[in-house]
């Protein structure tokens, strides 16, 4: 678990996305792993996407070798169930629910909860996981993390909604304190050629890695 978390943290920066066409979803996949990404969150947004993400794990190891491929917008047991089935990498969700965090340690899968206040974060901690997602970001902003931190000693935050997929913005969450972010549809634009999505991402990676 804490390699998946490690890999996130590696990234700093964690695609999110959902598409109904299997093909779309598979070339985007493509896209981002042809561009260094080893972590994505594909989101249980719609009636296609338990088939799809099953898809994508089957062809996975052959065609994306070394892909942590974890699914997002959790919301109850039978969807936990469901995608721990499929084989899914890690779970995220969009809320704090303790009985999904002790679903997920009994079955040994690695869960961020989408976490809003203090008492979220708390919850997660005292059930001993070490990364959480700020979700929405935008509404709480980038010093947020900053103020919780210090309460919260090991703890890896990562904001989702609202960030902006530019390198300003980003490590203005960073150095919020911060140790990735979640991108949906600020870095998935539907105008971007899977070639242009490679090349974005593949020069977001080399500039936050840079020293």
């Amino acid at each position: 678990m804490y390699a998946i978390i490690q890999t996130i943290k590696d990234q700093k920066i964690l695609p999110l996305f959902y598409n109904e066409s299997f093909e779309v979803s598979k070339n985007l996949t493509k896209a981002l792993y042809d561009a260094g990404i080893r972590a994505i969150e594909y989101t249980n947004r719609g009636a296609k996407a338990l088939e799809n993400f099953t898809k994508l794990k089957e062809i996975s190891a052959s065609e994306f070798p070394g892909l942590l491929l974890g699914i997002g917008t959790i919301k109850n047991k039978e969807e936990l169930q469901n995608y721990i089935d499929a084989k899914a990498d890690f779970v995220i969700t969009p809320i704090m629910n303790e009985d999904l965090v002790k679903e997920s340690a009994a079955k040994n899968i690695l869960m961020i909860p989408g976490c809003f206040s203090p008492s979220e974060v708390n919850i997660a901690y005292q059930n001993g996981l070490r990364m959480v997602k700020i979700f929405p970001a935008d509404a709480l902003g980038k010093n947020y993390i900053k103020s919780i931190q210090p309460v919260f000693s090991g703890m890896n935050f990562m904001p989702t909604g609202g960030v902006d997929a530019d390198l300003k913005d980003i490590k203005e969450w960073l150095a919020g304190g911060a140790v990735a972010v979640g991108l949906g549809s600020s870095l998935m634009k539907s105008d971007l050629s899977t070639e242009q999505l490679t090349e974005k991402v593949k020069k977001l990676l080399q500039q936050l890695n840079q020293n």
